[in-house]
């Protein structure tokens, strides 16, 4: 086993969440609004409710194989080789995700404070980190986002009780007049990044009761969705519908907070939020993707993959795209119907259906 460590139930579910919240909370509310407009947070509550199925598939499958990970229990559902090409596509879908994440992490960071660092030298910087951490192990990285999360999260409410007296509740209506067709589009991404938690089938052997997992997947999907639906909330009763024009709307918030002349402008603290959770991001993909190269391989340990893995990451961090502005088109409009339809829900749904009728995991073997 390439893994000893174990994980809390609770511990699993601040995984998840900054899994799925740390890169998206900035732009998330605007790409929803580019459909929906003033009703984006209906299209965040449709998000968490359409994500749900996708929680309950990664938890059964989590739970027919509970000490095997989706790059294992592939082989045990379809045979060795169309499984191993399975796991292959599953880590390539992982490194994908990762070394965007690098890329928008470095553009951000290079728009917002360091315009003359070049970017290869932030995610340089941001891999090492992030490979340091992945070194240590799953207990390490979980005890560390344990204490990161909660801050990440407190501060971002604290950001918006005060900016409440820029709020104004009239820049909702007319409610509903967006149509469902509409809202609906505006839920995919969100969807999307909420279906990340389909990444969960990489943990669940590593909790210390793996007999929680459906527990803990329906608890993630719930917290996410509401944070979502409270990001979209707060931006639309601040900017109106003109949040589909921004980039990071939930940025522009913390611009407009004036408290006596005393509190003004806080965005350093959204530039620590965002630094501090994406990096954490990046560091549970990165160790999903050395883990499972690591059993797809059948090594005993995963360290020695770690320095490879972080270069080839850094590498296609830089390749992925020209600018932000193809990072942002690629994360809003490409990405989600794309990993939808394969990795978060075709392809789990599918592998769960032919478990259950060849009676694998479980009882059945």
């Amino acid at each position: 086993m390439p893994e000893r460590g174990r994980i809390s139930g609770g511990q699993a579910v601040l995984l998840n969440i900054t899994m799925i919240i740390a890169t998206a909370m900035l732009g998330a509310p605007a790409i929803a609004a580019a459909h929906a407009r003033q009703d984006a947070w209906l299209s965040m509550l449709l998000a968490m409710l359409l994500a749900l199925p996708i929680a309950g598939i990664t938890a059964r499958l989590g739970t027919l194989f509970p000490s095997k990970t989706i790059v294992q229990y592939t082989e045990d559902i379809l045979g060795k080789w169309p499984g191993k090409l399975l796991s292959l596509l599953y880590l390539l879908w992982f490194i994908q995700i990762c070394s965007v994440m690098i890329r928008e992490y470095s553009s951000f960071l290079a728009d917002a404070i360091m315009p003359e660092t070049p970017l290869i030298v932030i995610n340089i910087l941001g891999t090492i980190l992030a490979a340091y951490t992945v070194k240590k192990g799953l207990e390490v990285l979980a005890r560390v986002n344990q204490i990161f999360l909660p801050l990440i999260i407190i501060s971002v409410i604290l950001i918006f009780l005060l900016a409440l007296p820029e709020m104004r509740i009239e820049r909702f209506l007319p409610v509903l007049e967006s149509s469902a067709l509409e809202i609906f589009k505006g839920s995919v991404a969100p969807w999307a990044w909420i279906g990340e938690i389909s990444t969960f089938a990489m943990l669940i052997p590593f909790l210390a009761q793996p007999g929680q997992a459906r527990r803990i997947a329906v608890a993630t999907v719930s917290l996410v969705g509401l944070f979502f639906t409270l990001l979209a909330l707060a931006t639309v009763a601040t900017f109106g519908p003109a949040i589909s024009n921004m980039t990071f709307p939930v940025l522009n918030t913390a611009r407009v907070i004036n408290i006596a002349n005393f509190i003004e402008r806080p965005e350093p603290l959204i530039m620590a939020i965002w630094i501090t959770g994406g990096l954490l991001k990046i560091s549970v993909f990165y160790y999903a993707i050395v883990l499972g190269c690591t059993q797809w391989l059948a090594l005993k340990d995963y360290r020695p993959l770690v320095l490879p893995v972080g270069v080839i990451l850094v590498a296609l961090s830089i390749a992925v795209a020209e600018n932000m502005l193809e990072v942002t088109h690629f994360i809003g409009y490409v990405w989600p119907p794309y990993s939808l339809l394969t990795f978060e829900l075709g392809i789990p749904l599918t592998l769960l259906v032919i478990a259950l009728l060849r009676k694998r995991g479980g009882n059945g073997h």
